[in-house]
């Protein structure tokens, strides 16, 4: 709630980038030592299970194949050979963090436009302090603290991210249609920019 969850996850993925890109200079720095299929299928792009599993399999036959290279070049590429693995990088938080007390960063991380993934887990009401309005919550609920019902509406975190134009926005209910929601989170992971899942959740604060 009070953690900057949206800065450190953009954080790794700058982290995580950096770190692959060292990579693929130390492979083009050895390459001519390597057998010229395993350097091109390393720096091909892929997506899916298999390509995964495969390029794992490549890394690990990368190091293999420089464990008795003393150069630099090759010391250095084996420290980093993991890099050459795509990482996913999710940021999780609650509608509390996400549209109110953490949404600058948040803000900040979705304008950026590096490949993150955002999971906001929307109970539509302030769970941590027993059931406050907030900005999550529709016009008309009612909440412990705020018997009388909320007097406006809901703040739109997924019309918002769409303003930037190049974010993957999606709403889901896992317990109202599951299937929409594993290829929600599939499509978020294969998005090569910022991507936004306003997940609905139920709490104790709904008495559940």
């Amino acid at each position: 709630l009070f953690e900057d969850n949206a800065e450190f996850g953009l954080g790794m993925r700058l982290g995580i980038d950096a770190r692959a890109a060292q990579a693929k200079a130390l492979l083009a720095a050895v390459a001519g030592r390597l057998p010229g299929e395993l350097v091109d299928a390393l720096g091909a792009p892929g997506e899916g299970e298999a390509w995964y599993a495969a390029q794992r399999q490549r890394v690990a036959t990368l190091v293999t194949a420089l464990a008795s290279d003393p150069s630099p070049e090759a010391r250095a590429l084996i420290a980093v050979a993991a890099a050459l693995v795509p990482k996913s990088v999710w940021i999780v938080g609650g509608d509390g963090w996400a549209y109110d007390i953490g949404y600058g960063g948040l803000d900040h991380v979705l304008a950026s436009g590096r490949n993150v993934n955002i999971l906001v887990l929307d109970t539509e009401v302030y769970s941590n302090t027993g059931g406050q309005a907030s900005k999550s919550t529709p016009r008309g609920a009612v909440a412990k603290f705020a018997a009388a019902g909320k007097s406006v509406g809901k703040k739109d975190l997924g019309m918002i991210a769409m303003a930037y134009g190049n974010v993957y926005v999606a709403q889901v209910a896992m317990g109202a249609n599951p299937v929409q929601t594993v290829r929600t989170f599939q499509e978020a992971a294969s998005w090569p920019g910022p991507s936004l899942i306003i997940a609905y959740s139920h709490c104790i604060a709904h008495g559940i």
